[in-house]
């Protein structure tokens, strides 16, 4: 029984190390080296720089669970394969409800402060995101611009405008790489932040699901001052700060989205 307790936690071990490692990329590898001929880069760089911040806490949620559902499994079962189902339910658990799971712990009111300045913090970043994404995205299209204009007023001839166009599709095809990992990050947190406030407020989730982007949109600077000066009870608090995280991640989608119609669409010759 010692024996494959201990093969349980070598392997909940295992499995943890195997959840942060197989993830882990250097800024270089996601953005590639600055040659000198990307105009934008470093709005990529900032761009990718606030993914930081959300590739990591759900990394840990997940890894966190597998590891400690490896080892109540092997707890319960004494055996290598009650730890391993142990651990695809533990990984399940740490990316899916598994944040409003971890705060209720604390108690209901403490949970409730906790989502609440979590979601203070979560905004800001998302503010973050989309200012760098807005900044890339009108970089490109800039430069795009520019090579329409020399083109027109043939300062360049047609090759050369081909081929700086061809350079601006390859580096708008890597943005949006780096922009939709960046976007899947967040969409899985602003999954939690639902989960916990239907438990805070029910039936919560699905009306800030029903609101549509255009009014979003409109609301965009509104709504962020409501959350920033809200007052009233904390429940009510945190689904408008809720709100406010899932209107913003749906701008941030709606642009990463947006990358790919600009490739297609504005950056070609036949659009002059």
């Amino acid at each position: 029984m010692r024996s494959n307790r201990a093969k349980a936690s070598l392997v909940s071990i295992t499995i943890v190390a195997m959840a942060l490692s197989g993830c882990v990329t250097t800024q270089q590898d996601r953005i590639g080296a600055n040659d000198g001929t990307d105009a934008c880069y470093q709005y990529r760089v900032a761009l990718d720089s606030t993914g930081d911040y959300y590739a990591e806490d759900m990394l840990k949620g997940a890894a966190i669970g597998a590891g400690v559902g490896a080892l109540t499994g092997a707890l319960a079962g004494g055996n290598l394969k009650s730890a391993l189902i142990g651990a695809a339910a533990g990984a399940a658990l740490g990316t899916l409800g598994g944040y409003w799971n971890s705060k209720a712990q604390q108690g209901r009111d403490q949970a409730i402060l906790g989502v609440m300045n979590d979601l203070d913090t979560e905004n800001q970043n998302l503010n973050r995101t989309q200012i760098a994404l807005d900044q890339l995205v009108n970089c490109r299209r800039a430069e795009i611009a520019r090579v329409k204009a020399d083109y027109k007023a043939k300062r360049i001839g047609k090759p050369e405008a081909e081929q700086r166009m061809a350079l601006i599709r390859a580096q708008l095809d890597k943005d949006y790489a780096i922009a939709s990992s960046i976007n899947q990050n967040i969409v899985k947190r602003r999954d939690e932040y639902l989960i916990a406030a239907d438990n805070i407020e029910p039936g919560s989730a699905e009306k800030i699901r029903t609101k549509t982007a255009v009014k979003a949109q409109t609301n965009k600077k509104k709504k962020a001052k409501q959350t920033t000066t809200a007052s009233g009870a904390p429940a009510s608090q945190v689904v408008q700060r809720t709100n406010t995280a899932f209107e913003t991640s749906e701008r941030i989608n709606a642009t990463t989205s947006s990358i790919q119609q600009i490739a297609q669409k504005e950056a070609t010759l036949d659009a002059v």
